[in-house]
């Protein structure tokens, strides 16, 4: 396994150590929001912070909340939508002076919010024209990001992911590449353990379904092997308290997550979350893909397994769809959604994907997941 610092200060020593290609300015930090602000003052930047309004009562954040230029996103309640990008979008172009750099502070969903308005400043139709593959778009404002939760390994990809009104997918453009990333791994303490621990799962995902998948690259693999093996190292303990050395590799496992979402692509569980994302909007993304992979023994056994020992090592029983408002009656909207994740059950199964990855298939999936 990687050989990843133990302490703070041993960690922002170190220099790149993921086998993908990564554009972002990645800086290591133990003063992440002194950083973030000196560096912005220093390149003379006018900066507009995305922040999650979670972390306002946090005292490490307050110098971000005093900043004149803030929008507060509640991520609990929903993950970004193509109409809060759209919304956000107006507001800053109605500015005299439209901001040259947007900030998303928070888990994966301010800073994708972030990253999506960066992006359609310069563009002209709503969001939700974009969400797609490599679409012709004009670049925006530029994008820097700082998580306060580790795990979605969004602080350095290329893809800011909406909900839409018909389909839950990403604005995957290299225009929303990050320029600069800030990473200290000592923002996430006063996280919730629910939080830090389900966000570290995301990353045990997309490391289980790059390692797998049919179309990842090399490299993309190697990444997330390495960062398959971190996380397996962190999920196995109990996170209800926060750790320095286990916040440590799971920047890390993160940072490995995203380069290999770079050129690397998740498969068949995240294929099936999506489905339920749109059916539930107040289900956690994180959740989503662990109810997804618990019911796709056949695909992942040993993530499945793997999942159900990490839940109970941190007290945590098997998140149900129920729980969340999903019924019978979602399947055919969620199935319809599924079906549209081309690439990402070419990922799973390969060439052979359209006769494996059929309407019944889906559909059985989903009979199951409501029924549990």
């Amino acid at each position: 396994m990687l050989k990843i610092a133990e302490k703070i200060k041993e960690f922002t020593k170190m220099g790149p150590f993921w086998n993908v290609s990564v554009d972002t300015d990645v800086v290591f930090s133990d003063d992440g929001v002194g950083t973030l602000l000196s560096m912005l003052k220093e390149r003379e930047k006018n900066a507009f912070f995305v922040l999650d309004a979670a972390l306002k009562p946090q005292p490490r954040f307050s110098a971000l909340f005093e900043q004149n230029d803030i929008f507060e996103f509640d991520a609990s309640f929903s993950e970004p939508r193509t109409q809060d990008v759209d919304a956000l979008r107006s507001e800053l172009l109605k500015r005299h002076k439209i901001p040259d750099t947007l900030v998303g502070v928070g888990g994966g969903a301010a800073m994708d919010l972030a990253k999506a308005t960066a992006i359609c400043l310069a563009n002209p139709k709503p969001a939700q024209c974009y969400q797609g593959f490599d679409l012709d778009m004009n670049k925006g404002a530029d994008i820097w990001t700082m998580p306060a939760l580790t795990g979605t390994g969004a602080e350095i990809t290329p893809i800011a992911v909406l909900r839409g009104p018909k389909k839950k997918l990403g604005i995957n453009n290299h225009h929303v590449q990050p320029e600069v990333a800030v990473i200290d791994p000592q923002l996430s303490a006063d996280a919730p353990h629910f939080n830090r621990f389900f966000t570290m799962m995301d990353c045990f995902f997309h490391h289980c379904e790059i390692t797998a998948s049919k179309t990842s690259c090399a490299e993309a693999k190697a990444d997330s092997k390495e960062g398959l093996e971190i996380a397996r190292s962190v999920l196995s303990q109990d996170l209800t308290h926060y750790s320095t050395p286990v916040a440590v590799r799971s920047s890390a496992a993160s940072l490995l997550g995203g380069s290999s979402s770079i050129a690397g692509r998740v498969g068949a569980a995240h294929a099936i979350s999506y489905g339920l994302s749109n059916s539930a909007p107040h289900l956690p993304h994180s959740v989503a893909v662990a109810i997804s992979i618990c019911a796709l023994e056949d695909i992942y056994p040993e993530g499945r397994a793997e999942t159900l020992r990490f839940l109970d090592a941190n007290g945590f029983s098997v998140p149900k769809a129920s729980e969340y408002g999903i019924t019978a009656g979602d399947i055919e909207r969620m199935t319809s959604t599924a079906l549209g994740m081309d690439k990402l059950w070419l990922s799973c199964f390969g060439e052979e994907w359209r006769s494996k990855a059929t309407k019944n298939y889906i559909e059985n999936i989903y009979r199951r997941i409501v029924r549990e």
